[in-house]
C-alpha cells in the first residue's frame, strides 16, 4: 500500500472506493494490519503539537493545513516522531506554555504522557494540557470525548476540567463524555480505580464512582448508575458500538462526533431504538444509509443551514 494514499485517508481526503481499499488491504493479513497501525501512529504524531490559540477565526471543522515542519519530541508526551503543524487564522502563544490537540472529525488520536498517563481521543475533540506538569497536580482541559488510563501517582492527582464538571482520580481508567456545544449531556464511565466527579458552578455536588458506575446528568444534576454496555467504549478501536440505543440518542452521538448538526423532521423515528456498530472511518452518509434499512426515513443535506435534515 502506497504510503502516499495513506496519508490521504488519515487526512480524510479520500474518495469512498479508495477508503475500501485501504480497509481491504488492512484487513487481507495481520502484517498489514500492524502496517497501517504503524503509519496512522506516526501520522497522530501530527495532530500532537500546536500551541493554544489566543483567537480562531475559522471554524473546527474547516481548518486547513499551514505548513509542516520536523521538530524534536515534546517532552510531555512519549513519541519518537512528531510533525508540528498550524491551524489558518491561528497565533499561538509563547511555547512550552500550554498544548492543544485538536481531533478532526471522524478521525481519533491516541496519546502517550510523559507520566505515564495514556490518553485517546475522540472524533471532534479538544485536549489542552500544560507543557510540563506542576508539583502538586496534574490537569488538563477536555472539549469532546476522551479514554483516559491514568498513571498512578499517590501525590499527584490526575484532574479533567470540561466546561461543566470536573473528574479527579489517582489512578483509574475511565470514558468522559464531554461535548462543550451538547451541555444537556454529560457522562463520566469508571472502568477501573476510582474518581471523584463534581460540578463547576456548585463543588459541593460531588459523586465518587466505583469501578463498573458511571455518571451521567439528569435534568441538571449528576446522577449514578451501573454501566449496562462496555461495547460503548470500543470508539477508541474506531467502532461506533450500539447496545439498544434510542434514535435520538445515537443521532446526538453522531452530530457530535461529526460537527454536523441534525434536524429531526420525521417523529415516527424517535420510537426506534438501534443495536449494532458502525465504523467511525465509514462517515455520517454511511451510517444514515445503513439505518435507512430498518427504519423508514429519509435525509437531505441543507448546505445553507450546514446541517441534515431527517424527514
Amino acid at each position: 500500500m502506497e504510503k502516499d494514499l495513506l496519508h490521504k485517508y488519515f487526512k480524510g481526503e479520500t474518495l469512498p472506493e479508495e477508503e475500501q481499499r485501504i480497509m481491504d488491504w488492512a484487513e487481507a493479513s495481520p502484517e498489514n494490519y500492524q502496517t497501517f497501525l504503524r503509519e496512522r501512529r506516526l501520522w497522530n504524531a501530527a495532530l500532537l503539537s500546536y500551541s493554544l490559540g489566543q483567537t480562531q477565526t475559522a471554524t473546527r471543522s474547516r481548518f486547513l493545513f499551514n505548513r509542516w515542519q520536523m521538530i524534536s519530541v515534546a517532552a510531555t508526551i512519549a513519541l519518537l516522531i512528531s510533525l508540528s503543524w498550524n491551524f489558518l487564522h491561528t497565533n499561538t502563544t509563547e511555547a512550552g506554555e500550554r498544548q492543544r490537540v485538536f481531533v478532526p472529525v471522524g478521525q481519533r488520536v491516541q496519546l502517550d504522557l510523559a507520566d505515564g498517563t495514556k490518553v485517546w481521543l475522540n472524533s471532534n475533540t479538544t485536549f489542552t494540557y500544560p507543557a510540563s506538569f506542576g508539583a502538586d497536580t496534574r490537569e488538563v482541559e477536555l472539549d469532546g470525548e476522551g479514554y483516559f488510563e491514568v498513571a498512578k501517582d499517590a501525590e499527584k492527582p490526575f484532574i479533567v476540567q470540561t466546561k461543566a464538571y470536573a473528574i479527579r482520580v489517582l489512578g483509574t481508567t475511565f470514558n468522559v463524555y464531554a461535548y462543550a456545544e451538547e451541555m444537556d449531556r454529560f457522562e463520566t464511565s469508571l472502568l477501573k480505580g476510582a474518581v471523584a466527579v463534581s460540578s463547576q458552578d456548585n463543588p459541593a455536588q460531588t459523586i465518587r464512582l466505583l469501578p463498573n458506575e458511571q455518571v451521567v446528568v439528569s435534568e441538571g444534576k449528576l446522577l449514578k448508575q451501573p454501566i449496562t454496555d462496555e461495547a460503548r467504549f470500543r470508539w477508541i478501536e474506531g467502532l461506533l458500538c450500539l447496545d439498544d440505543v434510542p434514535f435520538e440518542d445515537l443521532v446526538k452521538r453522531l452530530s457530535a462526533y461529526y460537527d454536523t448538526p441534525i434536524r429531526i423532521w420525521n417523529q415516527q423515528v424517535l420510537d426506534y431504538r438501534c443495536t449494532g456498530k458502525f465504523r467511525q472511518i465509514d462517515g455520517i452518509d454511511h451510517a444514515l444509509r445503513v439505518l435507512q434499512k430498518d427504519v423508514h426515513f429519509t435525509y437531505e443535506r441543507d448546505e445553507a443551514n450546514q446541517c441534515i435534515i431527517i424527514k
